[in-house]
């Protein structure tokens, strides 16, 4: 009716203006009949043209009508499906995560991180994730121990040395906060991660030095994985770690970082397990006692060469170590050589539901620099009473299991142990370690999503190569915060 309306009265607007301009002309008597005529002809045309314009317009508003209500009466769409998520469209599919319960004892920031929790960056098709671990450890000896803030059964006083019979003491320490990034991005090879990681065990003064840990660039592609850069070497199989809340964990462990290039194919599949061939080329750290004005070298990397069946469930690795060890007289240039060669099997598996077992074994000559408890003693090689540079033996082996109480409790037990095997003539300081063993058992309670607090009681021994020996146990309470595990 509105339109109708609209449309009568814009005619009669028109009529009126019409019958308005035609006044003038009825006035003029001298006007002749023929203009008259043409002046109403020209009047009636006008108002036709005016009428086919209301009529188009009113057409077009009768279809925007009729559409506005068949929309209205039509059933809402359905909702749009929900977006994938941002990290699986950015970095294609993640690999078989391990079915191994984690507990809350377990290492922070050392495991492969979930997809979930990484942002990205702008335009620029990299993600990041940032995690920040705040840990607080507090620990009571019942003795001197040269290793205040690790747990360390070579720094032990045997009889005979300065602190055997020491008093108790505590300390507290922060060192096992550990801030990490983890970068990645697709390319057209595969998935591209960088990973940063450092806590806070340095050698440099003051509570807290900085210490790297990580620095690395990993290309994952379908069948092989290809690593550069500063990361645990791939002698070290720290999946089979122990869950302890002591971050220097059992003595016997093969546990070092080093520059590395690593490439480890993927030569086998069956069902959700796989087997690879890793291999590197990484840093040499020749560990020597020297003798007078020689330093030590190696003439070329140290290789690695490994076996490694991995499913979700379990997984064993048998990795071989080849070193050169050297050294070299700044005096004359006179120089001793030495090869060194080690061999490793390790093992862990989840069992139950909240259960674990780990299991590790080496042995070899001149590899004591990889091994946790005697690494930096000079015991890679030594010289005889002839002058002749000689790889020392050494061996170490070690347990782990970890029972899950309930989803968030646990408790872990781990035993290791180690020894060196000097041929008779070495010239060797006879203080120095020729075996230690280590235990703990401890107690951990993952309190809220991203707390833990945890007890742990932890024993050793030191015995020297004179076979004097010592004892020493420690208390530690850890409490840890996890930013984005």
């Amino acid at each position: 009716m509105r339109h109708d309306f609209a449309a009568s009265s814009l005619a009669v607007a028109i009529a009126a203006s019409a019958a308005f301009t035609a006044l003038p002309v009825q006035a003029q008597s001298a006007a002749s009949s023929e203009q008259m005529k043409d002046e109403i002809a020209q009047m009636r045309q006008q108002l036709q043209q005016q009428q086919q314009m209301m009529q188009k317009m009113q057409q077009r508003l009768d279809e925007l009508e009729s559409r506005e209500a068949a929309q209205a009466k039509a059933p809402p769409p359905p909702p749009a499906a929900a977006p994938a998520p941002l990290v699986a469209a950015a970095t294609g599919p993640e690999p078989e995560e391990s079915r191994i319960h984690r507990p809350p004892s377990a290492l922070p920031a050392t495991a492969e991180p979930l997809p979930e929790g990484y942002v990205q960056l702008g335009d620029t098709g990299n993600l990041i994730k940032i995690d920040v671990v705040a840990q607080f450890d507090m620990m009571f000896d019942n003795k001197f121990m040269g290793a205040k803030d690790l747990f360390v059964p070579s720094s032990i006083p045997v009889q005979g040395q300065p602190f055997h019979d020491s008093d108790s003491r505590s300390n507290l320490s922060a060192k096992q906060s550990v801030f990490r990034l983890d970068f990645r991005r697709q390319t057209d090879y595969g998935l591209l991660k960088v990973v940063y990681k450092n806590n806070f065990f340095g050698s440099g003064s003051g509570d807290m030095p900085f210490n790297m840990q990580y620095l690395y660039g990993e290309l994952e592609a379908k069948n092989y994985s290809l690593i550069a850069g500063y990361y645990l070497s791939a002698f070290t199989d720290i999946d089979a770690f122990p869950n302890t809340l002591d971050y220097e964990g059992p003595n016997s462990f093969t546990f070092k970082y080093t520059p590395q290039v690593r490439y480890s194919p993927i030569v086998y599949r069956a069902g959700e397990g796989k087997l690879t061939i890793p291999m590197s080329v990484e840093k040499p750290n020749a560990d020597i006692a020297q003798i007078g004005d020689f330093e030590t070298y190696s003439r070329i990397p140290d290789l690695t060469l490994g076996l490694r069946w991995e499913t979700p469930d379990w997984h064993i690795q048998w990795a071989n170590l080849f070193r050169d060890l050297g050294v070299q007289s700044a005096i004359d240039d006179a120089h001793r050589n030495t090869n060194a060669y080690a061999t490793q099997l390790s093992f862990a598996a989840g069992v139950f539901d909240n259960d674990s077992v780990q299991a590790w074994a080496s042995y070899g000559d001149g590899y004591s620099n990889f091994l946790q408890d005697i690494s930096g003693f000079g015991l890679d090689a030594a010289f005889n009473s002839q002058l002749e540079l000689n790889a020392i033996e050494a061996r170490g082996w070690g347990l782990g299991y970890t029972h899950g109480w309930a989803e968030n409790v646990s408790s872990s037990a781990s035993y290791g142990y180690l020894s060196i095997n000097p041929d008779a003539d070495m010239l060797i300081d006879p203080t120095l370690p020729k075996s230690t063993r280590f235990a703990s058992l401890n107690l951990a309670w993952q309190f809220s999503e991203r707390a833990m607090f945890g007890v742990e009681y932890l024993w050793g021994k030191n015995t020297d190569l004179n076979d004097n020996d010592g004892e020493a146990q420690r208390l530690q309470a850890t409490l840890r915060y996890d930013l984005n595990p």
